[in-house]
């Protein structure tokens, strides 16, 4: 997977050179491991700010992992483990709408955009104007930078 011309090691990439179940092994495994990061600082601190943190955390560690010369993927499995761990019901809406999206325009990034904003205007009407209404945004922001890095990185090698 390292030798994949954007710079990304991704569930993805897994996919296209493997094949079925060693992209759903990895989507798991990316999933758990931010899953597990919530759930650390939500058993440590009990505090909410605290487990969105860790969750950002572990996007960024998956995004631009140090153990991979700062390389990693997108990050869209990644998110939706935080995702699900901090507002698993608002979350539920948003991939419901997202991949309703992406089974229509056969585009996944397009049906990623929707689902965050789904999730977020969900959360919004749940919470109101808060920390949680906009962490799906600034999930989503860690995305769009790492596929500026990727798209930036892409033209200099072409």
């Amino acid at each position: 997977m390292r030798s994949e011309p954007d710079g990304r090691i991704s569930a993805a990439a897994v996919f296209r050179r493997i094949g079925l179940f060693p992209f759903l092994c990895v989507v798991l495994m990316d999933i758990s491991l931010v899953i597990s990061a919530v759930i650390i600082a939500k058993v440590l601190t009990q505090t909410p700010d605290i487990m969105m943190l860790a969750g950002l955390a572990a996007v960024a560690g998956h995004n631009w992992s140090i153990f991979l010369g700062l390389r990693g993927g997108l990050g869209a499995t990644a998110m939706f483990g935080a995702l699900v761990a901090v507002i698993p019901l608002e979350v539920s809406y948003g991939l419901l709408g997202g991949g309703i999206i992406w089974l229509l325009t056969g585009r996944p990034s397009v049906g990623t955009a929707v689902g965050i904003l789904i999730t977020s205007g969900i959360a919004l009407l749940q919470v109101g104007m808060g920390a949680l209404a906009i962490y799906p945004l600034i999930l989503f922001s860690l995305m769009l930078l790492k596929q500026f890095q990727v798209a930036r990185v892409t033209r200099t090698i072409h």
